[in-house]
C-alpha cells in the first residue's frame, strides 16, 4: 500500500495525474444503508479514472436508521449480507484492499465487532482490511482493539465538538492511545490539522471538493 491515499467519495473523479508509485486511491464503492426493513445498497454511480497500477482501496460507508420505531435488528442475518455486499466490492477492478467507514454509536458496536470478525475470515489473506476511526475512538477507550484489521485511520478533521481538545493533544506531542490509530493519519486539505505528525505513517487526504493535480502536495499537515 503505498504511503498516500486519497480519500474519492461519491462525485466524479479524475485521478490519473497521481503518480501509482507515491500515492493510491480509496474510493467510496458503496453505501449500505440499514433499518428495520433490512439492509440497501447504494452503489457508487459517479465515475472515477486512475492511472494504470494505482492502489485500489474500496471503501463501504454504513449507515443506519436512529429512528427507534426504524432501528435495524443488528442480527446475525443482517451481519451475513453486510459481509457479502462488503466482499462484492473486491470484484471490482483492479481493488487491492477493503476499507469500511461506520461511525457506530455505542449500541451498534457489538454487531459491528460481529460483522468485521466475519469479514475478515471470508476475505483472501492477502486482502488488506482497513476501517475509519473517530479521533475520538483513538484517544478514549479501546473499544475496538480487538478488531481484525490492518490498520483503524483516525479521522482528524471534522472532529465536532472534540476538536480543539484533539488538536490541543497531539499538539502537546502525545500520540493515539489506540495502537491500530498508530499507523495512519486521515487529514483533510480543508480543514489543516496543523500539528506536526509522527514520521513513517501512512496519510490519508480528504477533500470537500474534486481533486487537481494542483492540490497535490500543497498540504501535509
Amino acid at each position: 500500500m503505498p504511503p498516500k491515499m486519497l480519500w474519492a467519495w461519491e462525485r466524479p473523479e479524475d485521478l490519473r495525474f497521481l503518480d501509482p508509485k507515491v500515492y493510491g486511491v480509496a474510493f467510496l464503492a458503496q453505501t449500505i444503508f440499514l433499518d428495520k426493513d433490512g439492509v440497501l445498497p447504494k452503489p457508487r454511480r459517479q465515475p472515477l479514472q486512475v492511472a494504470p497500477g494505482t492502489y485500489l482501496i474500496a471503501v463501504t460507508r454504513i449507515e443506519t436508521n436512529k429512528d427507534g420505531m426504524k432501528r435495524p435488528s443488528f442480527d446475525q442475518v443482517m451481519a451475513n449480507k453486510v459481509v457479502a455486499l462488503i466482499k462484492s466490492t473486491l470484484e471490482l477492478p483492479d481493488v487491492k484492499g477493503i476499507q469500511i467507514d461506520f461511525d457506530a454509536a455505542s449500541s451498534e458496536r457489538a454487531f459491528y465487532r460481529s460483522m468485521m470478525t466475519e469479514l475478515k475470515k471470508q476475505l483472501p489473506p492477502e486482502t488488506p482490511l482497513t476501517m475509519t476511526s473517530l479521533a475520538s475512538w483513538c484517544t478514549g477507550d479501546a473499544w475496538f482493539n480487538d478488531f481484525p484489521v490492518d490498520e483503524a485511520v483516525p479521522m482528524a478533521f471534522q472532529m465536532g465538538a472534540d476538536s480543539d481538545k484533539i488538536k490541543t493533544y497531539l499538539h502537546n506531542g502525545n500520540d493515539w492511545r489506540e495502537p491500530l490509530c498508530r499507523g495512519s493519519y486521515g487529514i483533510s486539505i480543508d480543514d489543516p490539522l496543523g500539528v506536526e505528525l509522527k514520521p513513517g505513517r501512512r496519510i490519508y487526504y480528504f477533500s470537500n471538493n474534486p481533486w487537481r493535480a494542483s492540490q497535490i502536495g500543497a498540504s501535509q499537515k
